[in-house]
Formats: structure tokens, C-alpha cells, sequence
């Protein structure tokens, strides 16, 4: 089957639902230009996330697979109940949906209900009771989201179902995970210990903690999330937009992938087109640097989720051809990015058409991309795993071929393989970027090839 390959740089993963979660509606989302699909286990019992990998395999066995594992999601376990600005209340720890003892919790920390329609401020904690005050009032309804953006939850934030999760993940060789309320770098090094060194994993940022702890994060993970529904209700939403460049900013200094997420096409669920703002907010995520941008209900559940993904496609190839992004890790990083860099300026100067990175591990193909060059790169690898993995990497194709320990036949073995899926053409100048010393080694050596 031929590498589907587009001028768009910019990566998209669409989230499998009630709308597309059959043959055809995976067809369907792969043919509009998804890149990477996403199980969402809040939605789907772990039995369902190890039949949909399994169906998604069966279908198109080079599509990357996302799954996005739940968390300690809380939610309002009491009765409903109407709260007035000014009087002071009480709610059980166990009402909020957590453990006795409060986990935490401290007086002058907020507890936010319903997306942040509700704010209580701690006045004290009383064995198994919380005492607050109220600030931001209304009608507070069972079931209705909890966030503690003060609080930093100790212990881990994997759930028994979440365990259960990975260890489908482990089991169906899924490509990628996504670790929700990230905390600490703590928590995506739990998540390594039960995965294992295969899938890719991606810190979903949507806590205070994990911004003031990003840096350490980006140690530990391959990629980060702006997960910007609760990130957008434990911080003030106006500094939304800060925040979200900020994470991209990061994750690049550091050399891991970035995905933008929640709502960016929401009115896309139900209508063939999208708003203005909704345009903007994607061409803004193009701008900040993003590696990909992720589409949830929009596909899920919309009324046409492979309209959603074209849609998404169109927007962002518009936004490339009007934006030029910094070199950010090969500033911060001028010894682990030499080689990559120089193919980069290479690439510019010569006008190349294309750059071909030979890849094990798919860490020298990032960092190719991490230095954002004006080519697209092609990544010959072969695994086919890592050639997955590497679709949501900005401005990769990623196709699997032979590495010999020759790299003159390596190369020749790669090109071929760019050659039969149409990624090079007579006359096409590319820049190769591979490693002499061994097939597992960083790139140490630039070639300047022109097609015959």
C-alpha cells in the first residue's frame, strides 16, 4: 500500500467514535488525510480498546493508533443542590469523588464544579468533610465535573481501568499514549514501568502543576498535549493562548512532539463549515509550532467526521505557506542538533526538494524535524512501528526499508522505497542524513543526492 503523502506539514489525529468507528468511517477519516487515530478510553471499555486497535490494524495497518487513557477524572458525587454566592457549605470528601482523607486538599484551595461554572474556596478540612465558602454560585447537578486546579493530588493518577488500559496497549502493540492529569514527571515514568520502551507516550498538560513542571516533563515523555479543556478551566482561560504557545515553545527547546487539543473545529460537529474563530485558533496553532492538532467530537461523534479532517487539512496547509518557524532546539541544543541542522541549512540553500533522514529508532528523523526545515523530510525506517510513530511528527513520510549495515546500500535501499510511493522524482535534489558508524547511531554524516 503507498505512503499517502501531502504538501500539509502539520499533523492531524482524529478521534474514533459512534460516527466512524466501523470500516468504512476509518477509510473514510485515513483517505480525508488523518495522520494518527485516537481511542478515547473515557468513552470505551477496555475491551473495546483492544477490539478497535485490532479493527484499526485490519483496515490500514499504517496509520499510527492513539490511546488517550482516562485518569482520575472526578465528578460531583452528592446530591443535586443550589449554592448562593456568599454562604458557607459543606461536601463530603467522598462527594467529590475522592478518597477519605482529601487527598490533599487544603483550606484556601478552590474546588471547581461543572467545568468551572462553580467555585467553592476551602475554609477548612474536617476529617471526612470539606467546610467551604462559596464564590461563583448556581445550581450544582450529580455527575458534574470536579477540578482541585490548587491541589496537587498525591500517589499516582492511574486508575484501575487505566492499568487495564495499558496493558491492552502492551498487548495490541498500540503506537502512542496519551497520560491524562500529568502531574509530575513521576507520572509518565509510572506509565513506562507498565508499557514498557514500545509505545510513545504523551503527557496531556492540563493541570498548574504540569506547567510549572513542564521542562521536567519534556524530560521524561515523548511528547506533550495542550489538553486545553481542563487546562482552560484550572487556569484563567485568558491566558489560554500563552499557555498554549508556551507549551509548544517547550517541547521543542527540549526535542519532543507537540499536539494541540479540544474544541478546534467544535461547530464542525453539527455544521458543514467552520467559524471564523475556529480558523484562527487552528492557523494559530500552525504558527505556535505544533507538531499536530487533534480533532475530538468533531469526528467522534460529528456529522461528518471526514469533512472534519479535510476541513482541518485545508486550514493548516493555508497557515504553512504563511509561516516560517525558528530553529528553537537547535538553538537551545547546538551539539545534539549539529548534523540535523546542517542538513537543514543545506536543504534551504540548496533549494532541495526533499531531505531523507535513515532512521532506526526514529529519533534522528525528529530531530531532523525538530529543526524545522523548509523540505519535507522522508524518514526510511524499518520498523514498522516507528514508521507509525513518526506520523505525527511535523513534516515527516515516513516509509519502512532494509537497513543494511553498508550505508551506501541503506541509502540506495531508501531511496528506492521514496522512489515507488512517489515521494521522489527525476531531477529531485535531496539531502541525505544518516550515520556511518552503525544502523542505531545519531546521523553524523550529510550527502547531497540528485535523482537520475
Amino acid at each position: 500500500m503507498n505512503v499517502v503523502i501531502s504538501a500539509r506539514r502539520t499533523k492531524i489525529i482524529a478521534t474514533i467514535g459512534p460516527s466512524c468507528n466501523d470500516e468504512a468511517g476509518i477509510r473514510s477519516l485515513v483517505a480525508a488525510g488523518a495522520d494518527a487515530l485516537r481511542l478515547n478510553c473515557s468513552h470505551l471499555s477496555t475491551a473495546d480498546v483492544a477490539r478497535m486497535i485490532r479493527l484499526i490494524r485490519a483496515v490500514d495497518d499504517r496509520i499510527a493508533v492513539l490511546v488517550d487513557i482516562q485518569g482520575p477524572k472526578l465528578r460531583y458525587a452528592g446530591e443535586e443542590r443550589a449554592l448562593v454566592v456568599g454562604d458557607k457549605t459543606r461536601f463530603l470528601i467522598t462527594e467529590l469523588g475522592l478518597e477519605p482523607g482529601g487527598r490533599g486538599i487544603a483550606p484556601g484551595h478552590r474546588i471547581l464544579f461543572d467545568d468551572g461554572r462553580l467555585e467553592m474556596r476551602v475554609v477548612s478540612v474536617t476529617g471526612d468533610a470539606v467546610n467551604v465558602d462559596v464564590v461563583r454560585a448556581g445550581r450544582l447537578r450529580a455527575n458534574k465535573g470536579v477540578n482541585l486546579p490548587d491541589t496537587e493530588v498525591p500517589g499516582t493518577v492511574l486508575t484501575t481501568k487505566d492499568r487495564d488500559d495499558l496493558a491492552v496497549v502492551g498487548a495490541e502493540g498500540a503506537d502512542l499514549v496519551a497520560i491524562s492529569f500529568v502531574q509530575r514527571a513521576a507520572d509518565v515514568t509510572a506509565v513506562r514501568d507498565i508499557v514498557g520502551p514500545q509505545p510513545l507516550l504523551i503527557a496531556k498538560i492540563e493541570r498548574p502543576q504540569a506547567i510549572e513542571r513542564l521542562a521536567e516533563i519534556c524530560g521524561v515523555a515523548d511528547g506533550v498535549m495542550a489538553a486545553r479543556g481542563d487546562l482552560g478551566v484550572e487556569m484563567d482561560f485568558a491566558r489560554l493562548p500563552a499557555l498554549q504557545k508556551h507549551i509548544a515553545t517547550v517541547a521543542t527547546q527540549h526535542g519532543v512532539v507537540s499536539v494541540c487539543a479540544t474544541e478546534m473545529l467544535e461547530s464542525m460537529i453539527g455544521a458543514s463549515r467552520p467559524t471564523r474563530a475556529e480558523v484562527a485558533d487552528v492557523t494559530g496553532a500552525v504558527r505556535d509550532g505544533f507538531d499536530a492538532v487533534m480533532l475530538s467530537a468533531e469526528t467522534a461523534v460529528g456529522a461528518n467526521p471526514a469533512h472534519a479532517v479535510s476541513t482541518m487539512g485545508d486550514i493548516c496547509l493555508v497557515a504553512e505557506s504563511d509561516v516560517s518557524l525558528p530553529a528553537l532546539f537547535a538553538e537551545r541544543n547546538p551539539q545534539k542538533a549539529a548534523v540535523t541542522a546542517a542538513a537543514s541549512a543545506l536543504a534551504k540553500r540548496v533549494s532541495a526538494d526533499a531531505l531523507l533522514s535513515l532512521t532506526y529508532t526514529g529519533h534522528s528523523a525528529t530531530l531532523l524535524a525538530l529543526c524545522r526545515p523548509s523540505a519535507p523530510i522522508i524518514a526510511a525506517t524499518p520498523s514498522d512501528t516507528v514508521a507509525r510513530q513518526l506520523r505525527i511528527v511535523r513534516g515527516v513520510a515516513s516509509v519502512v526499508a532494509d537497513r543494511e549495515s553498508d550505508v551506501e546500500v541503506a541509502i540506495a535501499s531508501a531511496l528506492g522505497e521514496a522512489r515507488r510511493h512517489g515521494l521522489v522524482s527525476s531531477g529531485d535534489h535531496v539531502v541525505v542524513c544518516a550515520s556511518r558508524l552503525s544502523p542505531r547511531s545519531d546521523a553524523d554524516t550529510i550527502w547531497l543526492h540528485t535523482e537520475p
